[in-house]
Formats: C-alpha cells, structure tokens, sequence
C-alpha cells in the first residue's frame, strides 16, 4: 500500500499480480469508508487525485450540512467478493497494526490460497453457512482439525472486516461453526534427548542456530521474540531481557541465566540487532531450514521450534514450580496458557506423594 500525500485519503493497492489499483479511505461520519476509484494505468495519477479530491469535497460539503440528507457514499455499489475482501483486510488491517505486517499477509495469502482459492471470486452473500461446513469437514479429513479450525477462523474474521471496514451488513457465514476438538501439544525434551541436542549444538557450525537453540532453551522465549532481539534491551547488570513486544501485548522481563549472558556477551556488535541480517527487517526472522536439519542429524524429527519454548515450561513444572510462576517466566497473559503445564504439576506432587507414603509405611514397619 502506498499513499499519495498531497491529497488526503488517496492510495495505491499493489496486488501480488502486479495489478495496481488507486482507492480512496477516509473515516466518514466516525465510520471507516473504503472506495475503489479505478485501476492504473486505465487511470492516471492526475485523474485519480481529481477523483480524490472531488470526494473530499463531497464530505466537506455533507460535513458542513451537519451530516443532513444521505450520506454521498450511500448509492448501491457492487457487492465485493471474498478476495477483495481478503486484499483489504492485508493492506488495511494487517499493514497497519501486525508486528510483523509482511509476515502476517504473506501467511493469510498463503492460507486463502491453498484451501479457499475456489471461492476467490464469490460474492460475500453467496457463501453459506452450510458452505463453511462442508470446507470445514474436507480440510479436516484431509489436512487435520486444527488446520481446519483455522481456515474458519480466518473467514470468520475477512466477514468481521467486511462489516466494519466495507459496511457490509450481511450474515456471517462461518460465525457460530462448531470447531473441531483440539489436543494441546505436549511434546517437550526429554532428559535423553537433551543430552543428544546439546551435544548436536556444541558441533554445530552455524553460528546463528546454535545461538539462538541455547537461547530459546534456557530465555523459554518464542522464536520471533528471541531473533528480534535488541541490545538496548538486554541489561547486563541485572541480567535481564526485556521482551517489549510479545505476542500477547504486554511486555515482560526474562531473567537471563549465565549460559545466556555467555553467548550474548560472544555475539556483540555494530547492528542493533543480536541476530542481524540484510532483510528487510534488519534481523533474523527464522531458522526453520537450519533446524530441520540439526533434528534429523539427531534423530528428532517430530521435534519442532516451539518445543524449545515448552520445554522450559515443561521442566519448572517437573520440578514442582507453581503453575503462576510458570506463566509468569513465559510471560503468559491467562492462565489458560499454562494449563498444558497442569499435568506435569500433578505428576510432580503424585510422585512427591509416593515417596511420602513410602516413608510412612517405612516407619510403620
């Protein structure tokens, strides 16, 4: 998305086509108002920026009536279909508020494309409840429930946007479907395989794996958090990280063990970044390819990026920590979060209680 400064309001959509199309968003009356002027080069700029200001003039003119009569937008216009809705909601919403907006798009592109393409060019009011059900119930035969979860999710929330950003005021098709059940995920490192992955990153030479995997092991952070790492984050003397933008909003502190300080310490530089690269983020942003072949040397192949991060959360709960203090390390907003860590508490107490019960019969014998 593009904005054209010298007349309010003006933009260009670049679609990942290539196709380049002039619009015109402004709030009107307090509500959020997209309108579509036409495509370039069928329209010039000059052309465009008149169309533009002509709109604004229409407003200034209904704005000065104290908003009497009809709106200057409110005449019929074509009903947007799913994929433009899909386009909207990436420059608009997604642009403008994702931590990482390039990323975000990119993924909900990919998604749309991969399950929903067919329904590209529908009409927002063609697609039926029943309709979701049934994508629902194929996606999940084929690809798992949780995918298909997903992919509702995602239409359920490109309706929400129609109806706040477009004013579309018809009924949401994938509101209400009951999701597929969920399993949380458990799988963390075991005691064994700790050995083997640690005596893995000693030899490994990529430095920027190796890093991050001790990292992301003993800070119990997420990988984004950890590869968007900033020095003027990081507090040497009271061997703390400060995470300042997490998923979950809030920002929370990290103690930083002695292992961590180490490679911290090995890494400093000229970038602002710990983990620097020529990207357009000026950092890091994965190291899944890297990853995936340091678990098959080791023979964990079902062992993905996040495990890292449970892991921690997993072994505080074997050593008895309490739930809160678990959420607190990973920096968890609810406790809902936590719970996947409840079991292994109470496999920790089961166990405290069984050497205590022995003792006792012990004694009594």
């Amino acid at each position: 998305m593009c904005l054209d400064t010298r007349v309010s309001g003006l933009g260009v959509i670049v679609q990942p086509t290539g196709r380049r199309s002039f619009y015109w968003f402004r709030k009107v009356h307090g509500r959020p108002t997209w309108k579509t002027i036409g495509d370039f080069p069928d329209l010039t700029i000059e052309q465009a920026r008149a169309r533009a200001s002509q709109m604004n003039a229409e407003i200034a003119d209904w704005k000065s009536r104290r908003y009497e009569g009809p709106s200057p937008f409110e005449q019929p216009e074509r009903e947007p279909t799913l994929g433009e809705i899909l386009e909207d909601y990436c420059v608009v919403r997604l642009s403008g508020h994702s931590k990482n907006p390039e990323g975000a798009c990119a993924r909900v592109r990919w998604s749309f494309k991969k399950y929903v393409e067919p329904w590209r060019n529908k009409r927002l009011s063609s697609v039926k409840r029943t309709h979701v059900y049934d994508l629902r119930d194929s996606i999940g035969k084929k690809h798992g429930h949780v995918t298909a979860n997903r992919v509702v999710t995602m239409l359920r929330t490109l309706y929400n946007w129609a109806a706040k950003a477009r004013g579309w005021k018809g009924d949401n098709p994938a509101s209400r479907i009951e999701p597929f059940p969920e399993k949380s995920r458990e799988r963390f490192i075991q005691p064994d395989e700790m050995v083997a992955l640690l005596a893995a990153v000693r030899d490994e030479p990529n430095r920027d794996l190796r890093d991050f995997v001790v990292l992301a092991l003993f800070t119990g952070a997420r990988m984004s958090d950890v590869l968007s790492m900033r020095w003027p984050d990081v507090w040497y003397v009271n061997a703390e990280w400060i995470i300042p933008n997490p998923k979950a909003k809030k920002p929370y502190t990290v103690p930083l063990m002695e292992e961590a300080i180490e490679i911290l310490r090995d890494r400093v530089g000229t970038s602002e970044w710990v983990f620097p690269s020529s990207g357009k983020t000026g950092h890091l942003v994965t190291v899944k390819r890297s990853w995936h072949e340091l678990r098959k040397r080791i023979g964990l192949t079902d062992l993905r990026v996040h495990d890292l991060r449970r892991t921690m959360g997993s072994w505080q709960a074997n050593e008895g920590i309490s739930l809160p203090v678990i959420g607190a390390t990973l920096g968890h907003r609810s406790h809902a979060s936590t719970e996947v860590y409840a079991r292994l508490l109470t496999d920790t107490v089961r166990d405290a209680m069984k050497r205590a019960t022995q003792k006792m019969l012990a004694a009594k014998t």
